[in-house]
């Protein structure tokens, strides 16, 4: 295979594939990914792992949800919402015997499903925007493996989130400027407050380096190809009550 047609290939020219041997083991690129984390994408250019990383990811949220769902904070938030609303007591009740009830392991069945389409989403923007419109030549596994891998690291954010929300029994947590703020945060404060969570930005960081590595370009390139995702990450935060 000619070095042109591996590229337009998005495969490593067979010169620069690393011996069978260099391939590192799934456990290897979980660890990698936060140790070394260069050096873990350059040896899966040849061959993205995407199973390994996504059930971690998956096994986390299954858990994070049950417990989230457990404690009760799932259902103090939402009453929490209709009492700002000054919702009648028969409501309040009806939601608090809902959330109470087996519907709230809907809530732990439906994560994996949103984890799952939020990185094959978020995959398809990094795609589109290094590929169609800053010319790369990877492959679309490339690109999940990537945001895959950046997920995992995002679990630091996750986790820490959690922490921090069971033992102030609520899922709003402040991590970034917003810490400093109070709890009662406008919507551009929100955003603010996203935009500089650290473990989110480490998590981004790690994706754009690894869009950067495997398409032999700068780190500044991998930023451009993140950049939209992050800015639609952040924004959604807007959102949150």
């Amino acid at each position: 295979m000619s070095t042109d047609t591996a590229q337009l290939e998005g495969q490593a020219p067979a010169g620069a594939l690393p011996p069978e041997g260099s391939i590192p083991s799934a456990p290897a690129t979980l660890v990698g990914i936060f140790t070394k984390p260069k050096e873990t994408f350059e040896r899966l250019l040849a061959k993205p792992r995407i199973l390994a990383p996504l059930l971690l990811v998956l096994a986390c949220n299954l858990v994070f949800g049950f417990v989230m769902t457990q404690s009760g904070i799932i259902k103090n938030d939402a009453v929490a919402r209709l009492e700002a609303k000054n919702a009648p007591p028969e409501q309040i009740e009806a939601t608090e015997k809902v959330l109470d009830g087996p519907t709230k392991y809907v809530f732990v069945a439906f994560g994996p499903i949103a984890v799952v389409f939020s990185l094959l989403v978020g995959a398809g923007l990094v795609f589109f925007i290094a590929n169609l419109m800053l010319g790369a030549r990877l492959r679309f596994v490339h690109y999940l493996c990537v945001i895959t891998y950046g997920a995992v690291v995002g679990l630091l954010d996750q986790l820490v989130r959690l922490a921090v929300g069971l033992s102030r029994g609520t899922l709003h947590v402040h991590l970034g400027v917003g810490a400093f703020l109070g709890d009662e945060l406008n919507g551009l404060m929100r955003i603010l407050d996203t935009a500089t969570d650290p473990l989110l930005l480490w998590a981004t960081a790690v994706q754009a380096l690894g869009v950067a590595v495997m398409a032999k370009r700068g780190f500044g390139f991998g930023v451009l190809a993140v950049l939209p995702g992050y800015l639609i990450l952040v924004s959604l935060s807007a959102l949150q009550q």
